[in-house]
């Protein structure tokens, strides 16, 4: 009876607070769970990702990102704090990052940031299932032209695929992983990079919307050290690990 109480409690309470979200006309929400962060080794581990955090974030608060006022998401570049764009911009800035992995190209916003603050002998690798000329992109042909961004059109959560390009993301600098949040692709690719034994050096792994219900789980998998950077990064999540001695998981809260 008491739990009948709670449950209904809560209901009322959530619909409350939905009624306000469409009075006060909030542009975008998902009703999201908090998890307690004391009981998670990983986040005591990943306090020293905390001056790297603090200087990217410096950085981001000065960095200004050229933006195509003629595409409609343009305006998202420069939304900080709110949206990761700038964040990114800091910390490849501050990694010195060369080579990067970017999976989940769409209109290429996260991939222009990794041209716009790197040196010219970085590359940019990005991963989709569909060309990146097919989307209203912010990526121009030259990019791909000169050398400095290359497109593989390939699923990394398929075991075949993942493999295919091993040797690249083991090499890599900094993965971004902001990829369909269906519940299976981050799951599987994770899982996979877990499993293999990367070249030991200073690697970061990136991964977007970690407040998403379907990424929750995934958010606490993880035994790397890790930091939640979401109130520099996006709203919905922006979530930071060191991978420098490869991806650690813990399976218990791993359902893919």
């Amino acid at each position: 009876m008491n739990n009948l109480k709670s449950n209904i409690l809560l209901i009322f309470r959530l619909t409350k607070t939905l009624l306000k979200v469409y009075k006060y006309k909030i542009r975008h929400f998902f009703v999201t769970i908090q998890f307690s962060l004391d009981d998670d080794p990983a986040v005591s581990e990943g306090i020293k990702l905390i001056p790297l955090l603090n200087q990217s974030v410096k950085d981001a608060y000065e960095l200004r990102i050229k933006a195509n006022k003629r595409k409609k998401d343009s305006v998202f570049l420069n939304t900080f704090p709110g949206e990761h764009y700038r964040l990114l911009g800091g910390l490849v800035k501050n990694i010195d990052a060369k080579t990067i992995i970017d999976i989940g190209t769409f209109t290429g916003m996260s991939s222009k940031v990794f041209l716009e603050n790197t040196p010219q002998d970085a590359i940019v690798h990005t991963f989709d299932v569909i060309e990146w000329q097919k989307f209203d992109s912010h990526l121009k042909k030259i990019n791909f032209n000169n050398g400095r961004i290359k497109q593989y059109i390939s699923d990394l959560s398929q075991k075949e695929e993942f493999k295919k390009y091993l040797e690249l993301i083991s090499t890599s600098d900094l993965i971004f992983l902001d990829a369909p949040k269906d519940g299976r692709f981050e799951y599987r690719f994770l899982n996979l990079l877990s499993g293999v034994k990367l070249k030991q050096k200073n690697r970061l792994l990136i991964i977007d919307d970690i407040k998403f219900l379907n990424m929750l789980s995934l958010w606490r998998s993880i035994n790397s050290p890790k930091i939640d950077a979401t109130s520099f990064g996006h709203w919905s999540g922006t979530g930071i690990v060191d991978i420098s001695n490869g991806l650690k998981l813990n399976k218990k809260y791993f359902h893919n």
